[in-house]
Parts: C-alpha cells; sequence; structure tokens
C-alpha cells in the first residue's frame, strides 16, 4: 500500500526528471537517491558500490587542489 507525500512543483519536476524511464515510478527514483542509513562498513561499502557515476566529478580539480594550485573563482559583491 503506497503513502501521499506533498511536493512542492520544484521537488515533483526533479524527481520526474530524474525517471530512468516512463515505467519507473517515483518511489524508485526516490529508494534510488536515498540510501538506506548506513551503520556499519558493511551497509558503506554497499552504498558505494551502487552509487551511479564517480564519487569524484572533477579528479583534475582535485589534484590541483591537492598541488596547491587550485584558485577558487573569486566572488563579486552585490551592490546593496
Amino acid at each position: 500500500m503506497g503513502k501521499s507525500a506533498m511536493l512542492s512543483e520544484k521537488a515533483y519536476a526533479a524527481l520526474h526528471a530524474a525517471k530512468r524511464s516512463e515505467e519507473e515510478s517515483l518511489s524508485q527514483v526516490i529508494l534510488r537517491h536515498v540510501p538506506p542509513p548506513i551503520r556499519t562498513f558493511g551497509d558503506l561499502e554497499k552504498h558505494l558500490e551502487n552509487l551511479d557515476g564517480p564519487l569524484i566529478p572533477d579528479l583534475s580539480k582535485l589534484r590541483r587542489v591537492q598541488d596547491g594550485r587550485y584558485k577558487p573563482a573569486k566572488r563579486t559583491r552585490r551592490a546593496h
């Protein structure tokens, strides 16, 4: 049996956009993105094995940070 949940339009749109196919339910999307609690190293290992994509999306940026060569973009202050 299912449960009802109130979502903002933005949250619904994000869930709907994350669907891999028309057949995938929003419940399946949520379960794919929200892992069960990680209480043991075994739980962590299972979670990491099931991740889609890399843990570090920009490895070259990480290497520049490690080497001390990475300088984040300067933020400009907005006038009030």
